[in-house]
């Protein structure tokens, strides 16, 4: 018995083979003239173009965007996810009007709770999972990438579920890197349909 458990795993394979990034949270809120959204996963600690996968770490990212965006707020989160604690300064993002904060943890509760502060006034969040039982997972995202641009040779993949650029609600965006150059492709995150690709 022991003998057939060990070949069988064996003969498995590793869904995160070649991949630089899986992120498969997607959340969202809004609160008194704020939207927030938070993505999560898992992650090279520094992000590198070269077509290997290295070692990852989890995280959640934090977009704060004010209807009245100013560029001197200084605003604290307190974030309750997954029966743990964060929290800190957000900063200021280089050219969007927003302010974002990272840390290392990947959020994969159904929602979780956020309180900004800023200019003395208190804003309370419920970070709402925007995803869905019937999206796909990120194997098979991946699965139906490779068949539509079939890459070849040394790469690595980032698997990120976003938002549709091209329409409503979110999608796959597949990137197979290599040390070259990259190719990608948008799928809808249910029925697998090319939505794009280059």
């Amino acid at each position: 018995m022991t003998v057939v458990t060990i070949i069988l795993f064996s003969c498995g394979t590793d869904s995160m083979d070649r991949v630089s990034e899986r992120r498969s949270g997607y959340y969202t809120a809004s609160c008194d003239g704020y939207t927030l959204t938070a993505v999560s996963g898992v992650r090279e600690s520094t992000f590198k173009a070269d077509g290997k996968a290295e070692a990852l770490i989890p995280y959640t990212l934090i977009t704060l965007v004010p209807d009245d965006f100013d560029i001197d707020a200084v605003i604290t989160y307190a974030v309750e996810a997954d029966g743990c604690t964060f929290g800190g300064t957000m900063i200021v993002h280089p050219f969007a009007a927003s302010f974002s904060a990272e840390f290392e943890h990947e959020t994969t509760a159904k929602e979780f709770s956020v309180t900004i502060k800023c200019g003395g006034e208190s804003h309370d969040f419920t970070a709402q999972s925007q995803i869905t039982s019937d999206m796909m997972k990120f194997d098979r995202a991946i699965s139906a990438a490779k068949a539509s641009v079939v890459p070849s040779g040394e790469y690595e993949i980032r698997a990120r579920i976003i938002k549709n650029p091209l329409g409503d609600g979110l999608c796959w965006h597949i990137n197979f890197i290599t040390a070259e150059g990259d190719t990608g492709v948008l799928l809808d995150p249910v029925t697998a349909k090319v939505l794009a690709k280059k």
